[in-house]
């Protein structure tokens, strides 16, 4: 029994080693996305102190032994704040990325396989969305559906579904020309089987994109919360953290060092894992070769409609595979 237990934690230790000479960004990245989705989770078992208790008598308490991150202007825990702040972050970042991808994943998608108008259509569409910088538009739809979190999810989650159907377009092209997919067309499989079947599943390198969506997300949660267009005080978010802790930098500089640290890390670790899965799905990216067709070399939540057309093909060229 004993032999086996060290037969095992050998083979444990082993596979560390090797994950960690062969992937340390993928491995560095997983532990600070455990560590803030961790945090997020279990907030209510880690933070020592409720993030709405007002103690003024502790207010502006540096950091302590009772207080280790110290107290806001309100004698409120700025550790517990932080870690619930996390929360909000998680939870805003994966429903924002989910209609993202979902949405961009099925526009992009059927406007590869159709081809035509409709492709031209779809994808003039999309880089009307893209043209706005990502912030404008999220204030210009906050300011039309209103200012809370579940706004702010739609928001987010509008802004990326352009740069998701770009991806879905380009690699839906890519599966387009394979023998397996005009083999089912050969035995007469329907167009929404086809998408769903011998498509959507070899598309599946968006998640990769997804994981930097959600670094993206929330550095834009946090930057509508600091305008105070998000959560709302006395609800803890990295945002108006951020926000409330500028006013106090010479006096009390933990209320803004510490949420500022906390978002840095959390963004960190989402961008660290997604170039790191990039690495290990991608063979060309990790010999250092020429980059690959798609996602990678395609700035897609960067704003700005000046994509290269080569990588993804124009709309209703010859370069977009219309059955």
């Amino acid at each position: 029994m004993s032999a086996n237990l060290a037969g095992g934690g050998i083979r444990a230790v082993a596979f560390a080693a090797f994950a960690w000479r062969r992937h340390r960004v993928l491995v560095i990245g997983a532990v600070l996305v455990v560590a803030v989705v961790a945090s997020a989770t279990f907030a209510g078992r880690l933070a020592p102190y409720s993030p709405y208790d007002v103690n003024i008598a502790d207010k502006l308490r540096p950091p302590n032994a009772a207080h280790w991150f110290g107290t806001d202007e309100y004698g409120r825990d700025v550790l517990s704040r932080t870690i619930h702040a996390a929360r909000i972050s998680i939870k805003v970042a994966t429903v924002a990325v989910s209609v993202g991808l979902v949405g961009g994943t099925v526009i992009g998608s059927v406007a590869a396989y159709f081809g035509g108008a409709l492709d031209v259509a779809l994808m003039r569409l999309m880089e009307l969305l893209f043209s706005f910088p990502a912030i404008l538009l999220a204030i210009v739809l906050m300011a039309v559906l209103g200012t809370n979190i579940l706004n702010a999810m739609a928001a987010i989650g509008i802004i990326f579904i352009p740069g998701f159907s770009r991806l879905a377009r380009a690699a839906t092209q890519g599966v387009m020309r394979q023998q397996y997919v005009e083999a089912a067309y050969a035995i007469g499989m329907s167009d929404l089987r086809i998408l769903g079947r011998a498509v959507l599943p070899h598309i599946a390198t968006l998640i990769v994109e997804a994981m930097q969506a959600f670094a993206y997300a929330v550095i834009l949660e946090s930057s509508l919360s600091f305008l105070g267009l998000g959560a709302h005080p006395p609800e803890p978010s990295w945002g108006n953290m951020l926000n409330s802790g500028r006013g106090f930098m010479d006096q009390a500089p933990w209320l803004g060092v510490v949420p500022g640290l906390a978002m840095f890390f959390g963004v960190l670790g989402f961008n660290l894992l997604g170039d790191g899965l990039r690495d290990v799905l991608d063979p060309r990216m990790r010999r250092g070769l020429a980059g690959p067709t798609m996602p990678g070399n395609v700035p897609i939540f960067s704003g700005s409609a000046l994509t290269a057309e080569k990588t993804l093909g124009d709309p209703g060229s010859a370069e977009s595979p219309a059955r």
